[in-house]
């Protein structure tokens, strides 16, 4: 049976058609979920063989681009629309593939020094409103103290709303400006997986943050 990090999907195989096995995964079923990974993995793992260029395999394995996209179904199977086998590898695919792409266009990034932060003081305010430019997409960042403050209010309060991994991958990178390889073996995990947490948290916040960075970004 599948599992991640952090979700154990029991030890008891389900029994059920697809439709079932998905109509019982978006009630909150773990293990329905873990056997629909199960059936579906190995053809995600063939699809993904040969994918990783030379260079990266030393910091990226496939096993970390499936165990992100396991982490990824576990958090995002809500979205899923569909009860067909086709529709849910189909999603499961593309999920694999993006963090594919996320993983090697950071490490790519990283080998250039694009990676590097800008931070003048670990936790600072500063570091927040960084943090805010990045996930925003505005280079308008707050100017007054008092709106700094409700700014780094506002992200602490989006960071709690992350799960654990991805809340301690952008605070160790993003705001304690440590580098991807110290935090990859903080947690135990590659360099590669460490990119593809940081994608993912990145866009969690950026969809907690909605129309509030619009407001913020507004008040430079």
């Amino acid at each position: 049976m599948c599992s991640h990090r952090g979700l154990e999907l029991g030890d008891m195989p389900l029994s059920g058609s697809i439709a079932d096995l998905i109509k019982q995964a978006h009630s909150g079923d773990r293990r329905a979920l873990g056997e629909l990974l199960e059936q579906h993995g190995p053809a995600i793992r063939r699809k993904l063989r040969g994918a990783i260029p030379k260079r990266w395999q030393a910091l990226l394995s496939i096993d970390d681009v499936l165990q992100q996209t396991y982490i990824d179904a576990f958090l995002d199977i809500g979205d899923f629309v569909g009860l067909r086998s086709e529709a849910f590898a189909g999603w499961l695919s593309t999920m694999a593939r993006r963090n594919l792409h996320d993983a090697i266009r950071m490490l790519s990034a990283d080998k250039r020094g694009g990676n590097r932060n800008r931070l003048a003081r670990p936790m600072s305010d500063e570091s927040f409103n960084l943090l805010f430019e990045l996930v925003s997409g505005t280079r308008s960042t707050p100017s007054r103290t008092a709106e700094k403050a409700e700014v780094r209010a506002f992200l602490e309060d989006a960071l709690r709303r992350l799960p654990l991994d991805y809340r301690q991958v952008v605070v160790l990178f993003e705001l304690d400006g440590l580098r991807a390889e110290q935090i990859a073996k903080m947690l135990n995990r590659s360099t590669g997986a460490v990119y593809m947490l940081r994608a993912r948290a990145l866009d969690k916040l950026a969809t907690f943050l909605g129309p509030a960075s619009r407001y913020f970004g507004g008040s430079a």
